[in-house]
């Protein structure tokens, strides 16, 4: 092997600009199912918002299944919409 395998263009400098891939969005992380009890779980993506507007917001949401999680989603969110008046 010679020293041409790492050339120059198999490097990022630091001054690289970041892949054209842009910011998540929305609220929510990806939802994932647990393997050891099947229930999907869901995660904010910024749980620190939620800490003093309102307690009935959660950072977590766990659900039997997917159509379930994505209901208590659009309560979560329709809470924090009302509660930033």
């Amino acid at each position: 092997m010679g020293i041409d395998k790492f050339r120059k263009n198999d490097f990022i400098d630091e001054s690289d600009p970041l892949p054209a891939v842009g910011p998540p969005r929305g609220r929510w992380a990806e939802p994932y199912q647990a393997h050891e009890n099947g229930l999907w779980t869901v995660h904010l993506r910024n749980p620190k918002s939620i800490r003093k507007r309102d307690s009935r917001l959660v950072a977590t949401l766990t659900a039997g299944d997917l159509f379930t999680l994505g209901d208590l989603m659009a309560e979560q969110d329709a809470l924090a919409r009302a509660s930033e008046w």
